[in-house]
């Protein structure tokens, strides 16, 4: 007997033995018990996902001599027969080498006589969206309408090619892609039987270049099998394949690359970088897949962080990922934040795309690296709001800024003034004016931060019970507070904190000095045009690129 590839001899010849596709095994289960059995069924999904291989089990299952039944004996003729492809009764058509019309009214011709031995005549089409529109429309009718001797059962890649009318006539199943664990508990289970000493690793190598499809995983089982015990058959031992080993035979990157990558990267070694990719080089690795690898690696660090309080149960939903593994990522990700992970995985992305298109791989991914490794850590929000503040507080200030601000030191100096009973610099209603007005800019920095720190440079020209009027000496702050939303909500908090209704009023107050009365500091001053905006702005323009050219403050 001619050899069996493993693909084919590892082919699942019952329902129970497809892996990763119970939902639709049982389905299909139930409906041949139950005898509710559609007249045109539609299997898409990925390759290797077990497609043909569910609709050669239906087949057997409704034209077993014992059935049609759920369980098909695959002893009598009939399962033999359709087993081995040479069943009369059973079509398996190829859609791209018959897809005219005139092979259609072959098909729509034949399908008006009774089988020749079997209890069904089925046609299963293969890659079904290679048919042409003019013959689908001729199949429409037959498709909808077929003898109740006629099955159809249609597999395809892209059911986004079918035709409505078409998918409007099928039960519809769509096939996962199969897991990493099921696919690397299959391949055990193969390799114990074809006598293969493998390791766990070198498996988790094989799942993940398979790409959710067991015919891709058993192509390369088969090719490592060759390598490990060349002429022997099934059961004699041959060498140990590791992980190391399998990396040379398929030529693919190990994963102890990308931790050691990703940590050049964390500890902003752009050197070690760049001799990693070196190395990578030398080994004859494909580069445009490792970049492809590092764009996941990082997106699985980022959702590890993001889960890590999050029970074990809810990493096997977002991490196709063996235990090991994930903690490895764990380990590595405990110190980092969300934000620094997510700027780890925009710009890699972005690199990754500059790597599938240059024609120097090797030097657009080291660029890329060396970018991650020099990037500045994320800061908290919190964190970049206060140092906002703090810069606008400067550039608006000035050196010469001497207002008393709420918690300031001028005001623990005034208040202890006032404790030793010293008569206060102005009088006391509006010394008075100045203490509600505090007290206020304090309230609205707890309800709202922003429009706090506008009112902290400002001052007022009238409080309540009157309206409340305020003088604004720069625009940017008039502007600011004229904003209607802003209005809205400083009337808000004013009606809140003086219990009535309160009338505001932004009064633009002009100053002739750099310096005015109340320290404040016109916009287009010599400080504000040579601040670029301080460590922030640096940050970003090196990030980013370019340079700054205007300061422009928005709301």
């Amino acid at each position: 007997m001619s050899y069996l590839v493993l693909a084919r001899k590892w082919r699942p010849r019952r329902f129970e033995d497809i892996v990763g596709q119970s939902h639709i095994t049982r389905v299909l289960r139930n409906a041949v018990s139950a005898g509710r059995i559609a007249h045109a069924y539609l299997f898409t999904g990925v390759r290797g996902v077990g497609k043909t291989t569910a609709a050669r089990i239906l087949a057997k299952a409704l034209n077993c001599e014992k059935g049609p039944t759920p369980e098909p004996c695959d002893q009598c003729n009939a399962c033999s027969e359709i087993a081995n492809g040479s069943a009369i009764d059973v079509y398996e058509i190829d859609g791209a080498s018959n897809r005219g019309i005139d092979e259609v009214r072959q098909i729509i011709e034949n399908v008006k006589y009774q089988p020749a031995k079997s209890r069904f005549k089925i046609y299963i089409i293969d890659e079904v969206h290679q048919v042409t529109k003019d013959a689908f429309n001729a199949l429409l009718k037959t498709l909808e309408e077929p003898p109740s001797f006629v099955k159809f059962i249609l597999a395809t890649t892209e059911p986004h090619r079918l035709p409505e009318t078409i998918l409007s006539r099928c039960q519809r199943f769509d096939f996962r892609r199969i897991t990493v664990r099921e696919i690397i508990q299959r391949l055990s289970e193969i390799s114990k039987q074809e006598g293969l000493q493998i390791t766990e690793g070198a498996l988790l190598l094989l799942a993940r270049e398979a790409e959710g499809s067991m015919r891709d995983a058993q192509s390369l089982l088969e090719q490592v099998l060759s390598y490990a015990a060349p002429g022997a058959g099934a059961g004699k031992a041959g060498a140990m394949i590791d992980e190391s080993l399998l990396q040379e035979i398929l030529g693919v990157a190990e994963r102890k690359v990308l931790y050691d990558l990703s940590n050049a990267v964390v500890q902003g070694d752009a050197k070690r970088c760049v001799e990693l990719v070196a190395d990578v080089v030398v080994q004859g690795w494909d580069i445009p897949r490792l970049s492809r690898e590092l764009v996941e690696h990082f997106r699985n660090l980022l959702v590890v962080r993001l889960t890590q309080e999050s029970p074990s149960s809810s990493f096997s939903r977002l991490l196709d990922l063996p235990d090991q593994e994930v903690g490895d990522l764990k380990r590595q990700a405990t110190e980092l934040s969300v934000d620094t992970l997510l700027d780890y995985f925009r710009f890699m992305a972005r690199g990754d795309e500059e790597v599938a298109r240059s024609a120097y791989p090797r030097f657009a991914l080291e660029t890329v690296l060396v970018r991650l490794a020099t990037l500045p850590k994320a800061a908290p929000i919190a964190e970049v709001v206060e140092r906002l503040e703090k810069m606008e507080r400067r550039l608006s200030g000035g050196a010469g800024h001497n207002r008393p601000r709420p918690g300031g030191e001028e005001r623990a100096a005034a208040e202890k003034a006032e404790r030793e009973g010293q008569p206060p610099e102005s009088g006391s209603a509006e010394n008075g004016t100045e203490e509600v007005w505090r007290k206020f800019v304090a309230f609205v920095m707890k309800e709202k931060k922003i429009l706090g720190s506008h009112l902290e440079q400002v001052r007022p020209l009238e409080m309540p019970p009157g309206p409340l009027k305020i003088g604004v000496g720069e625009r940017y702050h008039f502007t600011y507070l004229q904003d209607p939303e802003n209005m809205a909500l400083l009337k808000d908090l004013a009606r809140r904190f003086f219990s009535q209704e309160v009338a505001v009023g932004i009064i633009s107050v002009s100053s002739r000095n750099p310096e005015t009365k109340d320290g404040l500091q016109p916009a287009d001053s010599p400080k504000t045009r040579n601040d670029k905006g301080g460590d922030i702005v640096k940050d970003a323009v090196r990030i980013f690129g370019g340079s700054v050219t205007t300061v422009k403050r928005e709301n």
